[in-house]
């Protein structure tokens, strides 16, 4: 059964963009604030303010991110785009795990290892404690911009017999 109403696809897309801005938001917000904690901020501080980067994932990126991908499968099932039908629809789906391994392989068990590492061999800063855990923020940050741009911009869509005449 595809969703024909107008109004209903209408809230889907605008509870679909917030969610992912919710998304994209929050890494941004969270990596400066890990870029701050590990350039700015004395071994105490950098203690406290470090835990709250998983914690912010866990209470605010990872139930935007799990409605924004629940939202993707109800596009994919409910509607005309469906999951293979276009090629950048494709290329979002395959983003996907990479942003997973960023996330969790990446940047949240990355700073569990930073923090025990300050704990026991006092705080560097810099690149020096932060380097792994910025890179993946950052790599996280540039595959959700590929990902709002080949949303926004839709390549490989094809042309409609009305404009190719």
């Amino acid at each position: 059964m595809k969703i024909k109403d107008s109004r209903v696809m209408k809230y889907l897309r605008v509870s679909h963009i917030i969610t992912a801005a919710i998304w994209f938001g929050g890494v941004v917000c969270l990596s400066g604030l890990a870029w701050f904690g590990f350039f700015h901020l004395e071994e105490s501080a950098f203690l406290t303010v470090a835990p709250l980067i998983p914690e912010l994932y866990l209470k605010v990126i990872m139930p935007a991110s799990l409605l924004t991908i629940v939202q993707g499968v109800v596009y994919g099932i409910f509607t005309n785009w469906g999951f293979f039908k276009h090629k950048w629809v494709i290329l979002k789906w395959v983003s996907i795990p990479l942003l997973v391994a960023c996330t969790g392989i990446g940047s949240i068990s990355q700073i569990f290892s930073v923090i025990e590492k300050v704990k026991s061999n006092g705080f560097t800063g810099g690149f020096a404690d932060g380097g792994i855990v910025l890179l993946f923020m950052t790599a996280q940050i540039l595959i959700m911009s590929f990902m709002i741009s080949i949303s926004v911009l839709k390549p490989f869509k094809k042309k409609s017999a009305a404009a190719s005449s």
